[in-house]
């Protein structure tokens, strides 16, 4: 719990929202091209259609536009507003920060597998070192018992 902690001070909050926005941008962008393809090709060659599809990508080519002004506007200003470490806020950093949380979505489908292995080394459970001398069912002699 205190490597939560340990990150949350100023700087990495304002880098966590602006990746966050980044990422939002993205994932939008990638929804709106994929329904304009599909109102292209089931147009039908009306124009409403086609006016719909060629609006969506307009407004996607200027929502990057302006995500891309955003990242490098950011440390521009706060230089100018004089924050100390604007130079934190570079698109670098912040498309850092956005592929460590992309990375650590994409990390939950190893939960399962992770906790085998964690489990494995905190029991006995997983071992591989079995006593050589304890009696297991193969080394009880198969003889015939009298009653």
């Amino acid at each position: 719990m205190n490597a939560i902690y340990s990150n949350a001070n100023f700087q990495n909050v304002i880098l966590t929202v602006l990746a966050l926005v980044v990422l939002l941008v993205i994932v939008w962008c990638i929804y709106t091209f994929i329904r304009a393809i599909i109102m292209f090709v089931f147009s039908h060659s009306k124009e409403e259609n086609k006016k719909k599809w060629r609006n969506s990508i307009r407004f996607m080519i200027i929502w990057v536009i302006l995500t891309v002004l955003l990242l490098f506007l950011v440390p521009l200003v706060l230089r100018l507003m004089k924050v100390p470490k604007y130079d934190v806020y570079t698109p670098v950093n912040v498309f850092g920060r956005a592929g460590e949380l992309v990375n650590g979505l994409f990390g939950l489908g190893n939960v399962i597998k992770q906790s085998q292995q964690n489990s494995q080394y905190n029991g006995q459970l997983y071992d591989s070192n079995v006593d050589s001398t304890s009696p297991t069912v193969d080394s009880v002699p198969n003889s015939q018992y009298s009653l």
